[in-house]
């Protein structure tokens, strides 16, 4: 008799990074402005998800949780998959949200997080030489991003454009 395998979904909230094996999912809902990143190592099926908010932790006056910041989560992310077995060299990245939620905020307005919290993240993960596979950022619309840990593959789910995988 074969044995079933329950799916584990972990729940990432606003301002988290959690780190996981397969055959469980990481899931964070309601990307805006925010920042989903994913970082996955396909040998050792691990992978990590954070749902930052905000671009840079050392521009913060308030440095309670590094991983609001799109920088600092990434960093912590990659410390967490390599204390859990991952080859730094075997990890890839996926970044989504981003979006411009209010008609009133231009493309140049400071006030345009979205946008900054992509271009950080670019960088980072440049510095970090990780290399992007995949992104889906920018828009006018919020998204809710799966990543399944089995094979590395993120569902992006919007109200607007409906379900893809990347």
């Amino acid at each position: 008799m074969e044995a079933i395998m329950e799916e584990k979904i972990i729940e990432v909230g606003m301002a988290e990074m959690k780190i996981a094996k397969s055959p469980a999912k990481l899931i964070t809902r309601a990307l805006g402005s925010c920042l989903g990143v994913t970082l996955y190592d396909p040998l050792k099926k691990i992978g990590g998800m954070a749902h930052a908010m905000l671009p840079d932790f050392d521009k913060a006056r308030l440095k309670n949780n590094p991983d609001r910041f799109v920088n600092s989560a990434i960093k912590n992310m990659l410390d967490g998959l390599i204390k859990s077995g991952s080859s730094r060299d075997k990890i890839v990245g996926k970044i989504f949200g981003g979006a411009q939620m209010f008609s009133f905020i231009t493309p140049e307005s400071t006030l345009n997080i979205g946008q900054k919290n992509v271009e950080v993240a670019r960088a980072v993960l440049a510095e970090l030489d990780i290399k992007v596979v995949a992104e889906e950022t920018g828009g006018t619309f919020g998204r809710t991003i799966t990543l399944n840990l089995d094979n590395g593959k993120v569902l992006v789910n919007t109200v607007s454009w409906g379900e893809k995988e990347v």
